[in-house]
């Protein structure tokens, strides 16, 4: 669990800070100067809307502090804009005046981006990408599916009722190698979703395996106790015939996949790239799993070709997302070169974590195709 201090002190500040913001704009919106003859209402009324939005925002990690962060970003740059405006004077004040609304605009600005955002949550994507490779592969030709961060949970963008979908997503690329690269589950997963998603990648067919190395919400980080256990969920992955990889490497069909532990699961104490592969660069294309985006020059060092990470959701959230490159995150998302022979992919995500909302990144599962070039 995160420290009390993190989780709830330091969100209720923030939450107290954004209701005086609001507050002092709810008292400019025209409606309510029929009221000025009443103190009480004409002051009363903008504190029961701020209450309103304070229980419809008490969730710290719910959609509706990140609705009400949006619509108080929003009053904020508006009165900015609107003093800057002022001061201008002529076409720009009356040109603002307009656009305004009188107040109205951040309202319906925030209702734009909900829709928007929900509609992004659930589109879920196929990102392709092509890369060659001097190494022997079997057949002369790889292909790899990376399925990463789905946080099965009703209110996310993933739930076992669009199982079908995804399923069809990733059986259409026609996997050599099925790799899941942590945050599959979290705490917010029901006993339900859990069976339903460990029956499907146990249908799920790719011939050099499948492989799942844990992220940082599959056995801790947790807001809240989760509804499995390690020992549950290594005996489901058993059955579904996914391997676990930590700190550990396999070769299948020539090709060799290393899976590492969580940085934030070990707090750093885990096997260095080099202790993985001391041997250093070989002629095995080698496919490096790591779930959060570090380490990559050192990987690339040892011996990876290909670095499949996730964590990041791609930001999910404009602008918190940015946080995420502050947090040494090597990559917030898609495709960086390491050096002159290793490529590093960081997945958006199969899925959400917390609510069906997305203003940053993608919904996608990552199909790569490596082809053996002379």
């Amino acid at each position: 669990m995160y420290h009390p201090f993190f989780q709830f002190f330091l969100p209720r500040v923030g939450q107290a800070a954004l209701a005086v913001v609001l507050y002092l704009n709810f008292l400019q919106i025209p409606p309510l100067e029929w009221l000025a003859p009443w103190p009480l209402l004409y002051y009363g009324v903008p504190l029961l809307l701020v209450a309103l939005l304070a229980w419809f925002a008490r969730d710290p990690l719910g959609l509706g502090i990140v609705l009400v962060g949006y619509l108080t970003a929003l009053y904020c740059l508006g009165n900015l804009t609107g003093v800057a405006a002022r001061l201008l004077g002529g076409p720009a004040w009356r040109v603002w005046r307009a656009l305004w609304l009188d107040g109205m605009t951040p309202w319906l600005l925030t209702g734009l981006v909900w829709w928007w955002g929900r509609r992004r949550a659930r589109r879920l994507c196929t990102t392709r990408y092509h890369l060659t490779t001097k190494k022997p592969l079997p057949g002369g030709k790889l292909t790899i599916v990376q399925v990463s961060d789905v946080h099965p949970n009703p209110r996310a963008a993933m739930h076992s009722g669009r199982i079908p979908e995804l399923r069809a997503k990733i059986e259409a690329c026609r996997p050599d190698l099925l790799v899941f690269t942590g945050d599959i589950f979290d705490e917010f997963t029901e006993p339900e979703e859990f069976a339903a998603f460990a029956t499907l990648f146990g249908e799920l067919q790719a011939p050099l395996g499948k492989y799942y190395v844990l992220g940082n919400h599959d056995l801790f980080h947790h807001w809240r106790e989760p509804s499995f256990d390690r020992a549950a969920l290594e005996q489901a992955m058993a059955k579904a015939g996914v391997r676990i990889l930590e700190d550990t490497d396999v070769l299948t069909g020539g090709v060799r996949v290393v899976g590492r532990k969580d940085y934030l699961y070990t707090n750093g104490r885990r096997f260095t790239a080099a202790q993985l592969l001391p041997e250093g660069p070989d002629d095995h294309y080698t496919v490096w799993l790591d779930h959060e985006p570090r380490d990559f020059k050192n990987a690339a060092a040892a011996g990876a070709d290909l670095i499949l990470s996730g964590h990041t959701h791609g930001g999910q959230i404009w602008p918190a997302g940015a946080v995420g490159m502050a947090a040494r995150n090597e990559r917030n998302y898609g495709k960086k070169q390491v050096g002159a022979g290793c490529t590093a992919i960081v997945s958006g995500g199969t899925g959400t974590w917390g609510y069906r909302l997305r203003t940053q990144g993608k919904t996608e599962i990552v199909c790569i195709t490596v082809e053996q070039k002379a």
